[in-house]
């Protein structure tokens, strides 16, 4: 099965775009999760057997509390106050995911949206803490358009990994948000979660 997805996966990416400028009726989100689906499909084994310590996550900051107040570090996102008692799947997801061990957590927030804070393009700020944290395997929670634009491309996958021209090759997982609205997103919080646990 695992060497079907590999055949299936690069040929999947790979014609994207060729379709979109041929075919622009084509259902691009659609396209987008089945992509993932067979790429999650394909890397989960591997996947399951790093362990927590060797692991980011990283979080969008669209679903953060609706009265969240949104504090930015630069260097390393949406940062939650200790102080802050408002309902949060966002932070019980974070908090989950360290408590486990993993390596660290991001909360990526938008450069495109807020470059008056100096914050750095998402695909950017994630290959740099990819950089300096070196891990074996990444969790990315983003949305489809996020996905299509900035990742969907032949020489980001390999057998290995992905990422591998923007730097270390990584083993992922995927979790797409449920559409590409940046004030209204939404996830399938248990799927969130079983991926976080999975071992």
């Amino acid at each position: 099965m695992r060497l079907s997805s590999w055949f299936t996966l690069p040929l999947l990416v790979f014609l994207y775009r060729p379709l979109i400028r041929f075919w622009p009726r084509l259902d691009k989100d659609a396209y987008v999760r089945r992509v993932v689906a067979i790429g999650n499909q394909f890397f989960h084994h591997r996947f399951r057997r790093v362990p927590y310590n060797q692991r980011l996550l990283f979080l969008p900051y669209c679903l953060r509390a609706r009265e969240c107040a949104t504090l930015i570090d630069p260097e390393n996102g949406l940062k939650c106050p200790a102080e802050c008692v408002l309902p949060c799947r966002l932070r019980e997801m974070r908090q989950l995911a360290l408590d486990l061990g993993y390596q660290e957590v991001f909360i990526v927030v938008s450069g495109r949206l807020h470059q008056q804070e100096g914050v750095l393009r998402s695909r950017d700020f994630l290959v740099r803490q990819i950089r300096r944290h070196q891990p074996r395997a990444v969790i990315g929670c983003l949305c489809p358009r996020d996905l299509r634009e900035k990742y969907l491309r032949s020489d980001n996958i390999s057998p290995s990994g992905s990422l591998g021209r923007h730097g270390r090759e990584v083993i992922p997982q995927v979790c797409l948000l449920n559409g590409s609205n940046c004030r209204q997103s939404e996830v399938d919080w248990r799927q969130l979660e079983t991926m976080i646990r999975a071992a």
